[in-house]
C-alpha cells in the first residue's frame, strides 16, 4: 500500500526524525562538508543537522587542533547560542575545504611601492643576496631571490604600500590599516622586519659621505624601532621607540656589501661581510667581517641621523642604543664561525636574554656522499656575550631549505612533516603552522628535478604545496615566486609575484 504524501508515515521515515542515537551514527560517518549540504534538503534537514548538539561534538572529533574548538572546551555551552554554533562550524569547514583541495577562497593584492620614488629618487634597495653559499652543490646558488621588503608576524603584516607610498601595518585578522610613522623621502630602505612586536626599518642615507674609490662611496646606516601595541579601539598603535647608528663607518650601496641582521624586543644582533678593497691585501676569500649586539630597551628620543657629529648630549642620549659587544674577524675565527669568501651562514639570532647569539649554518655534503645533491648538515654555535665562558658548537638535526636570497636567513627550519623531504634541496620555502599539523610548501617539481637534476634547475616550474591532517595538494604556482619568500597560517598565506604584488590567498574568507 502506498502512503499518501504528506502522512505522519512519510514524515516519520525521513533521515531527520530517525532516533538520536542512529541519527548521531549516521551522521559521523559523513564528512564536515556533507553536513552543510544536508541542510538544504528540507526544514526538518535542516534543523537536524545544524543541530549544536551534533556539530559541536563532530567539530571537535575533525578539527581538535583549530583554535575554534579550543575557545569551544573553554566556554560554557550555556553561553553559546545554536546560531554561533552553526556559523563556526560553517567557518571551519569552508576553510579546511579549499586548504584541502589547494585553492584559496579569495585572493587579495596589493601594489608595493617601486625601487625609485615620485621625485626619481632611490628609496628601496634590499641587501643583495650571495652568488655563492655552502649549501649549494659546487656552492654556486643555482637561483637567487632579491629579499622581500614586507615582513610578517603573529597576525600583523608590514608592506611598503604604493597606494600610500608609505609603510603600512595591516592586521590580518579583520584587514584594517595603519600607517608606520616612518617617513621614507631622504632615505633609502634596506630591509624591514617585525619580531616580538618591534619593528624594525633599517635604511641609509641617499648621500655618501666618503668615497673609498671612484665607483664605492660609503653611506651611514641607521635602524629605527617601533613598538606595535594593541589599543583600546581594537586597532594598533605604532610608536617610535629609538634609533641607532648600525655601523660606525658606514656602508657602501653596492651588490657586493652585505649585512644581516635580527632582533627581539631588547636586543639587536648584526653582522657584516665586505669585500677586502685593500689594493695590498686584498683576497676574494677574506673578506671584512664583524658583529655587534645593541640594547635596544630603552626608548629614546635621540636620533643619530641628526646628528652627525655627535655633539648632542642630555638624559635622550644616554638612554639611546648601546652596544653590549663586538666580534671583530679574528674572533669570528676564533669561534668557527668566520664565513670568508663562501658562507654557510642561514640563521643568525640572539637570545631573548641577551645573554648568547645562536649562528646556525647549512652544508652540503654533496662531496662526501654519493647522493648527487648531497645531503644536509646544519651546525649551531651559540656564543656567550658576557664573561668569558665557553661557546657551544654542535651538529643539529634541523633541515635548513638552500640558501637561496636572504629571505631564508630569517625562515624557520624544516619540519619533522615538511613536503619532499627526500629532495630537500628543490624546497624553495616552507611555512608550518604545528599547532594545526598544516604546512605550506613554495618548492620545485621533485619528479622533474630527480630526472634533470640541477642543470636545468633554472627553467622548472615553480609549484605551491599543502599539506593538512588528512590531505596533501600540489598546484603550479606563479603567485609566489617573486621573492621565494611565504608567510602565514592555516587561515591564509602570503607571498609576492613578480609584479611587485602582494599576493595574499585567504582560506577564511
Amino acid at each position: 500500500m502506498t502512503t499518501p504524501p504528506g502522512t505522519d508515515l512519510e514524515s516519520n521515515c525521513d533521515l531527520a526524525f530517525l532516533p538520536r542515537d542512529i541519527f548521531w551514527l549516521i551522521a559521523g560517518y559523513l564528512a564536515p562538508r556533507d553536513l552543510v549540504c544536508c541542510r538544504r534538503v528540507s526544514q526538518p534537514w535542516r534543523e537536524a543537522f545544524g543541530n549544536p548538539a551534533i556539530l559541536v561534538p563532530l567539530m571537535k572529533k575533525h578539527f581538535p587542533w583549530t583554535q575554534e574548538v579550543n575557545d569551544l572546551r573553554a566556554t560554557s555551552s550555556a553561553e553559546l547560542d545554536d546560531h554561533y554554533i552553526r556559523q563556526l562550524f560553517d567557518q571551519v569547514t569552508a576553510r579546511y575545504y579549499y586548504l584541502e583541495r589547494g585553492k584559496p577562497r579569495s585572493i587579495q593584492k596589493h601594489r608595493l611601492c617601486d625601487d625609485f620614488g615620485g621625485t626619481g629618487d632611490r628609496e628601496w634597495f634590499q641587501v643583495q643576496p650571495w652568488e655563492s653559499h655552502a649549501s649549494h652543490v659546487r656552492q654556486f646558488v643555482d637561483r637567487q631571490f632579491s629579499e622581500a621588503l614586507w615582513t610578517h608576524d603573529e597576525g600583523l603584516l608590514v608592506y611598503p604600500s604604493a597606494d600610500h607610498q608609505c609603510l603600512v601595518l595591516m592586521d590580518m585578522s579583520n584587514d584594517r590599516h595603519f600607517m608606520v610613522p616612518f617617513i621614507i623621502r631622504g632615505k633609502i630602505i634596506r630591509r624591514v622586519r617585525l619580531q616580538k612586536q618591534l619593528l624594525v626599518v633599517e635604511w641609509a642615507e641617499p648621500k655618501a659621505f666618503h668615497w673609498l674609490n671612484d665607483s664605492d662611496g660609503v653611506h651611514r646606516h641607521f635602524a629605527s624601532s617601533f613598538d606595535v601595541t594593541p589599543n583600546s579601539d581594537a586597532g594598533w598603535t605604532i610608536a617610535p621607540r629609538n634609533e641607532w647608528k648600525i655601523m660606525f663607518l658606514g656602508h657602501p650601496l653596492s651588490e657586493r656589501d652585505r649585512f644581516f641582521s635580527a632582533h627581539t624586543d631588547t636586543y639587536y644582533v648584526i653582522y657584516i661581510w665586505q669585500p677586502n678593497r685593500s689594493l695590498y691585501t686584498a683576497d676574494d676569500d677574506a673578506p671584512i667581517e664583524s658583529l655587534f649586539v645593541w640594547d635596544i630597551s630603552k626608548p629614546s628620543s635621540y636620533r643619530p641621523s641628526l646628528d652627525p657629529m655627535g655633539r648632542q648630549t642630555g638624559p635622550d642620549v644616554d638612554e639611546s642604543p648601546s652596544i653590549v659587544t663586538r666580534f671583530g674577524f679574528r674572533d669570528l675565527e676564533f669561534f668557527g664561525v668566520r664565513q670568508r669568501g663562501c658562507p654557510s651562514i642561514q640563521r643568525l639570532e640572539v637570545t631573548d636574554d641577551g645573554q648568547a647569539v645562536v649562528i646556525t649554518e647549512n652544508l652540503n655534503t654533496w662531496l662526501t656522499t654519493s647522493d648527487p645533491l648531497g645531503l644536509p648538515m646544519t651546525i649551531r654555535t651559540t656564543i656567550p656575550l658576557q664573561g668569558h665562558g665557553p661557546h657551544w658548537r654542535e651538529e643539529s638535526n634541523l633541515i635548513l631549505a638552500p640558501y637561496r636570497g636572504n629571505c631564508n636567513l630569517q625562515t624557520s627550519p624544516l619540519s619533522a612533516m615538511a613536503l619532499f623531504v627526500e629532495c630537500w634541496y628543490g624546497i624553495i620555502a616552507q611555512v608550518t603552522d604545528p599547532k594545526a599539523g598544516l604546512s605550506f610548501c613554495l618548492h620545485f617539481d621533485p619528479v622533474q628535478w630527480a630526472e634533470n637534476g640541477r642543470e636545468s634547475e633554472h627553467k622548472q616550474p615553480i609549484k605551491f604545496s599543502i599539506q593538512t591532517m588528512d590531505s596533501q595538494t600540489t598546484t603550479d604556482n606563479l603567485d609566489f615566486t617573486g621573492r621565494g619568500k611565504i608567510n602565514g597560517c592555516e587561515h591564509y598565506v602570503v607571498g609576492e609575484n613578480r609584479n611587485r604584488e602582494l599576493v595574499i590567498y585567504r582560506f577564511d574568507r
